[in-house]
């Protein structure tokens, strides 16, 4: 009864690491990992309005600077992967390869979509969708190959979708982003097992580790960033009571209507605005009511934009009604 015990379990051996047949190098994760999390921190630092001013031109810069990264990344660890597997005297496996396509195809997408977003907006999304595709792609992995990477790449998906759902400040989800890449990615390579099976509730404490590791460090730099996010010590700080009226000026142009001339609508602020200035110049920085300082582009939001329209006696009537909102 052993011996048929034993063969039985050395078949059931052998029909698991069929179906699991390749694996997710830990270098690959480290080298993804490490690259996302500087590029979350870093890109912004790059790319700025005062080195590239133009809108279009500083797509094309965020497009060729993170098409140039990531290329470079993609090829170093298609070689050193190929390397390590020759020299283990193995060919790649052709599931392997798929899946390495449809990889590169995620990472392409999630290039594509930061560029878009300087033409059709969603900048804010930029990071979850980041999470998304980086957590899919982890996911498709781990079904051919260890049962860890689909947990992994089910809980950085929620933690993207968490954070859109939580309507998270754009800063907080910039440093989650940043912690699963550079923080949770290099320790998923650390807690791979060579598709050992776990029981449900062994992933769910390793899950449980790998949530802390990445979520506790982003809310901790978060809160320091916020506290520590100061006017420069040359600006001039303004503050406008509440009741203030601040005229709002629009253009609206287009390939239905001709450019005229700009329009005032004025706004009455609701609580009292301290503004940084810097030679006389807004720096978009700002408070509301002795707040946290902020950042215009960050934490400015229009939200609920609805067009409207109908026929009036004195003819057709077009309405725009929208939300501004100051974030978290």
């Amino acid at each position: 009864m052993s011996t048929v015990a034993s063969q039985l379990e050395a078949i059931h051996s052998m029909l698991a690491a069929g179906h699991r047949s390749i694996r997710l190098q830990r270098h690959s994760l480290l080298l993804w990992g490490i690259t996302g999390g500087v590029l979350c921190l870093g890109t912004e630092h790059v790319i700025t309005p005062e080195r590239f001013p133009g809108l279009l031109e500083r797509a094309a810069a965020v497009l060729l600077f993170l098409g140039i990264v990531l290329s470079g990344v993609a090829l170093a660890d298609f070689w050193y992967t190929r390397h390590r597997i020759e020299a283990r005297e193995e060919s790649l496996p052709f599931v392997q390869a798929q899946v390495t396509k449809v990889w590169w195809l995620l990472i392409a997408m999630g290039v594509m979509f930061t560029f878009a977003t300087a033409f059709f907006g969603g900048g804010q999304m930029v990071f979850v969708i980041w999470l998304v595709l980086f957590g899919l792609g982890i996911y498709v992995h781990g079904l051919f190959s260890e049962q860890i990477l689909e947990w992994a790449g089910v809980m950085m998906i929620l933690l993207g979708i968490g954070a859109l759902a939580l309507s998270a400040p754009y800063t907080a989800i910039q440093w989650l982003a940043a912690s699963a890449f550079g923080l949770g990615m290099p320790l998923l390579g650390a807690m791979l097992d060579r598709g050992a099976s776990k029981s449900a509730w062994t992933r769910a404490g390793q899950s449980a580790l790998w949530l802390a590791v990445v979520v506790t460090p982003a809310v901790l730099a978060y809160q320091w960033r916020q506290s520590h996010q100061l006017p420069p010590q040359a600006a001039t700080i303004v503050t406008l009571p509440a009741g203030t009226r601040i005229p709002l000026n629009i253009r609206i142009g287009g390939n239905i209507v001709q450019g005229e001339a700009d329009l005032a609508v004025p706004l009455t602020l609701a609580r009292p605005l301290d503004v940084v200035l810097l030679d006389g110049k807004p720096t978009g920085m700002f408070r509301v009511a002795d707040g946290h300082w902020k950042q215009r582009a960050r934490s400015l939001w229009i939200r609920d934009v609805q067009l409207g329209g109908g026929l009036a006696p004195t003819g057709p009537v077009a309405t725009v009604s929208m939300m501004v909102e100051v974030g978290p």
